[in-house]
């Protein structure tokens, strides 16, 4: 029961950061776009993009490994990667990745309609 109410958590809360950024977007191309039927075409093309984003940083985020971390103390001196620090990255990798996928899935429904 745990398991699914943590997820139900996560598809909540990505659902939220999904839902602010169609409004962000609704916003800017209502009041840039001067051609209204042209409206869903961009919103849906400024989605597609945010989506793609979030699922390349989700993706960075969840690969990134222990020889890469071991690099970046090295290099810049960063604190030392541990097992705590990688459960925290897999967790905000979820976030970015769900999010990702819901941008995109709304924005491949908009421009079937």
């Amino acid at each position: 029961m745990t398991a699914a109410k943590s997820a139900l958590k996560l598809l909540a809360t990505c659902l939220a950061y999904s839902s602010i950024a169609i409004l962000i977007d609704s916003v800017l191309v209502l009041f840039i776009s001067r051609e209204p039927h042209q409206i869903a075409a961009y919103l849906s093309f400024i989605m597609l993009a945010e989506g793609g984003l979030g699922l390349t940083v989700g993706g960075a985020i969840a690969l990134y490994s222990p020889i890469v971390s071991k690099m970046s103390e090295v290099l810049f001196h960063s604190k030392p990667w541990s097992a705590t620090r990688q459960k925290e990255a897999e967790e905000q990798a979820k976030a970015w990745i769900v999010t990702g996928t819901i941008l995109v899935l709304l924005a491949l429904l908009i421009s079937a309609l």
